[in-house]
């Protein structure tokens, strides 16, 4: 299971001295092992059951109601036709057992892809180019991640699990529909292109976005700055791979399917 660093529960400065008493060793004793409970187990991974899809799921729409893109819900669940497909995976990471964060992996299918509402003439032209074609959507991180250079690692972690997952899955290209104030990083650090202009989401507000993306092929021979974070390590299979939704499961979250007007916000939003 790939982890996130935590931190040590002992050190050189903690060693016991051979002439501590016994009372004194049993209290560090019993220290160290409060400070190993105390530590974050992580696992990253493509979503296997119904729990954590729901969990998934109940975090997105957590995220998008607090910052005005989507209505309040009485099941409290944000769900795409596209993730009734068994062409999409969500992704997500559980710290200590609880989804933190989700990213959806969607690829090009019976149902498209959300950010065709903006981008239809842009992914026409790529299509016609014969490439496999999908989409990084429904991003959300839980707001217990106080620290933005925690996020961030967890977004570069995320982002390799679903690279190394698109790859598996014979994706050509990945395409990401992104807030302005955030392309330049998805263009400097992942190797992304800006492909569109800024189209403003009419369903979210006004909510502005613009078309990203990343060619496997093309980047493979030029490199980015965090290529050999995103390939390396490389996951295990079973951690790409996930398990497909159930029919029952179907039917399940095919109740909670959200309008589909508002089905695209751009990531960064």
């Amino acid at each position: 299971m790939h982890s996130l660093p935590s931190q040590s529960s002992a050190s050189a400065d903690h060693v016991t001295p051979a002439s501590a008493s016994p009372a004194i060793e049993n209290q560090r004793t019993v220290a160290a092992e409060a400070c190993e409970a105390k530590a974050d187990t992580w696992a990253m991974k493509v979503s296997e059951n119904q729990s954590e899809r729901e969990a998934a799921f109940r975090l997105l729409h957590q995220v998008y109601y607090r910052a005005g893109l989507t209505g309040d819900d009485d099941r409290g669940m944000r769900v795409l036709k596209h993730h009734l497909s068994d062409q999409t995976d969500v992704m997500v990471a559980k710290r200590n057992g609880t989804v933190v964060f989700t990213m959806s992996l969607v690829r090009d299918a019976e149902y498209g892809m959300p950010l065709e509402s903006l981008f239809a003439d842009e992914v026409q032209t790529m299509r016609n180019e014969g490439v496999q074609l999908a989409e990084v959507s429904s991003l959300a991180s839980d707001s217990s991640l106080e620290s933005k250079s925690e996020q961030f690692a967890l977004l570069v972690k995320m982002i390799s699990l679903t690279l190394q997952a698109a790859r598996r899955r014979g994706v050509d290209r990945l395409l990401l529909a992104v807030h302005p104030r955030h392309a330049r990083v998805y263009q400097r650090l992942f190797g992304c292109v800006i492909c569109s202009d800024v189209r403003e989401y009419a369903a979210v507000e006004g909510n502005p976005a613009v078309l990203c993306m990343h060619d496997f092929a093309e980047l493979d021979k030029t490199g980015y700055p965090l290529y050999d974070q995103v390939y390396n390590p490389q996951y295990n299979p079973w951690q790409l791979d996930g398990a497909k939704m159930s029919e029952a499961e179907k039917e399940y979250f095919g109740h909670a399917v959200a309008d589909h007007n508002s089905a695209m916000v751009a990531l960064g939003g």
